[in-house]
């Protein structure tokens, strides 16, 4: 998949990173197609993703924002030395704010979709485990409500 960055650090809310994950989803290609398809509609055990999910100042193909998981699908240009060291650099940035990012080979999404759909549930079942469990609500007994 193409690379993107966003050069100026603007809020993920923010109308030009918004337009700019729109006209990255409308230039999707066959690849990245592909990957929707598993992963739409909580399709792939039942977790949410968000294509072209802008982490300023990044966009990245796809994103489970609960699992702050990240699937990135690599073209050609992946593979040349200076898209591997943006790619790290970036991986790094993202690392840093808690996300992990797991790189599936575009070749791959066609030549063996089946082993493309089981690496992305292992990915999701390995986050799901190290993830820390969401704090329960406090009744109001713990809050200093009714009954203390």
């Amino acid at each position: 998949m193409k690379r993107k960055r966003r050069t100026d650090n603007r809020s993920p809310r923010a109308p030009e990173t918004i337009n700019f994950a729109r006209q990255q989803r409308q230039q999707a290609n066959e690849f990245a197609c592909h990957v929707w398809q598993i992963v739409r509609n909580r399709g792939c055990l039942k977790q949410k993703f968000r294509r072209e999910y802008p982490i300023p100042p990044y966009t990245v193909d796809f994103c489970c924002v609960e699992l702050k998981l990240v699937l990135e699908v690599d073209g050609s240009e992946h593979f040349t030395d200076e898209g591997q060291q943006h790619d790290q650099q970036r991986d790094r940035f993202l690392a840093d704010l808690g996300y992990i990012v797991h790189r599936i080979p575009g070749y791959q999404v066609i030549n063996e979709p089946i082993a493309v759909r089981r690496q992305i549930e292992e990915a999701i079942t390995k986050r799901m485990a190290t993830m820390p469990p969401h704090p329960q609500p406090l009744s109001p007994k713990q809050v200093g409500g009714e009954g203390s």
